[in-house]
């Protein structure tokens, strides 16, 4: 446990930066203020869920070199483990977890299983150590998914807990829609597999499956857990980390709240790939947490904005130009107001030290550039000085340029990118010609056609 303090953030701060502080022009009031006095639960692991959950947005696949690839890269950069894959998919998956377990067999990661032995058996054939098991957790997952009621939930789960612990692998207690569950029910749950699986039980993360809770009903939340599993007996069961889908924007928001509540475990996806809206992206938690609150997560940052490029070409996923971290403008400036500032100094309108990911401001010219920008970054480095005049002249120039040119190619461009996105993943219509294509169902009757049309 560690308490954030102006010291240690003006540490980790480039220079220029730092300098700005310590002289009084700016404050930090999230070190200042409003986290001074908690205690954060230190080191912070990162834990990845972009080959399993990531890879679950519609239409997304890496084949088995591409995830060796991405794996290779977040361990370079210091990632702490995460979920890798999900071997009863297919063969091709299978094949990707050998890959990634021969790579590294002692790595601090897992992969994914239902509660169902053929699915147990798979994980054991690519040579996993450890599984993430899942099952419901609220009621109305447990009847209309399961179609169980709530003890024959935990009947079936604690045989898959004794054929897990019989082969000797860690176990994950994964379990959907915790956030919406009788949390009571839910800590009961814990307990018995806890207790069950001994000293097998690896731990659990509390899922916000739908993205369902704001960031102040988080921190209720894990404090309501807690209490009740030391209610239980077991204070040592309390939540160390959340994993939250972003439905509702609050993916980040609320992980965040997770760590100011003390999980020390910081769970997402890179670029926030996922299924519907996707995960909490992990890029942006990791700069929270280092550029906002100090905590150095000691992540290779220039790395991890490659590794984020990485995944948006394997995943055919491309990063929006305004994502907040990686995104093409996130370091991008035409305005006249904001450009002459940042002129001054980069910290003027770019919370997040560039450097930091190998990046450095870019200016660009339009409608809004003013004059000093022209100036400064585009005549005088080539040692040319104009009068006011020609400055102005020159200035309306761009602008007008900017309007000569139009906007039909950006609009295209637009469009065939949608166009696109809404063809990832196949139709009702693409599984039906393959089943005509191997035999089934020779004949698609008339009721099917007007179903799929």
């Amino acid at each position: 446990m560690s308490k954030l303090c102006m010291e240690k953030y003006l540490e980790i701060l480039p220079p220029n930066y730092a300098r700005i502080y310590k002289e009084g022009l700016l404050h930090n009031w999230n070190i200042e203020a409003g986290w001074k006095n908690l205690e954060i639960n230190t080191p912070l692991r990162v834990i990845d869920m972009t080959l399993r959950d990531g890879e679950q947005q519609p239409g997304v696949y890496f084949t088995p070199d591409q995830k060796l690839e991405i794996f290779k890269k977040m361990e370079q950069i210091g990632f702490f483990g995460g979920e890798i894959g999900f071997p009863a998919v297919s063969e091709d998956e299978k094949k990707a977890c050998k890959l990634m377990y021969d790579e590294n067999p002692k790595g601090l990661f897992f992969v994914m299983a239902r509660a169902k032995k053929r699915d147990i058996d798979d994980v054991i054939d690519v040579g996993a150590t450890a599984v993430d098991v899942i099952t419901s957790s609220s009621d109305f997952h447990i009847q209309y998914k399961q179609k169980l009621d709530r003890e024959s939930n935990i009947e079936k789960y604690l045989e898959m807990v004794d054929y897990v612990v019989d082969h000797d692998l860690k176990l994950v207690f994964g379990r959907e829609d915790c956030s919406r569950a009788d949390y009571k029910y839910m800590c009961q749950f814990i307990v018995k597999v806890k207790e069950r699986a001994g000293n097998n039980f690896a731990g659990y993360a509390l899922s916000d499956t739908v993205g369902a809770m704001t960031p102040p009903t988080v921190k209720w939340w894990l404090q309501t857990v807690s209490d009740e599993l030391s209610k239980l007996g077991h204070p040592e069961l309390k939540p160390l980390t959340i994993h939250c889908h972003n439905d509702l924007g609050l993916a980040v928001a609320n992980s965040l709240a997770s760590i100011e509540w003390g999980c020390s475990g910081v769970n997402g996806s890179m670029t926030g790939i996922g299924e519907r809206a996707g995960n909490a992206a992990l890029e942006e938690l990791i700069i929270i947490l280092q550029c906002l609150l100090g905590i150095d997560m000691n992540i290779d940052l220039e790395e991890m904005f490659e590794l984020a490029k990485l995944v948006s070409k394997y995943s055919g996923i491309p990063i929006p130009v305004n994502k907040p971290v990686i995104g093409a403008n996130a370091f991008k400036h035409e305005s006249g107001i904001h450009t002459a500032g940042q002129l001054a100094h980069s910290h003027v309108y770019e919370e997040i030290p560039h450097e930091w990911l190998g990046r450095q401001s870019i200016y660009r010219y339009g409608k809004f550039s003013g004059t000093q920008l022209i100036l400064k970054e585009a005549l005088e480095p080539f040692g040319i000085r104009p009068n006011k005049k020609q400055l102005y002249d020159l200035a309306m120039e761009v602008k007008r340029e900017q309007i000569r040119r139009g906007k039909e190619q950006f609009e295209n461009f637009v469009d065939t990118y949608n166009q696109i996105m809404e063809a990832m993943g196949m139709t009702i219509e693409d599984v039906m010609d393959i089943a005509k294509k191997i035999g089934i169902n020779d004949e698609i009757s008339e009721f099917q056609k007007v179903v799929i049309t």
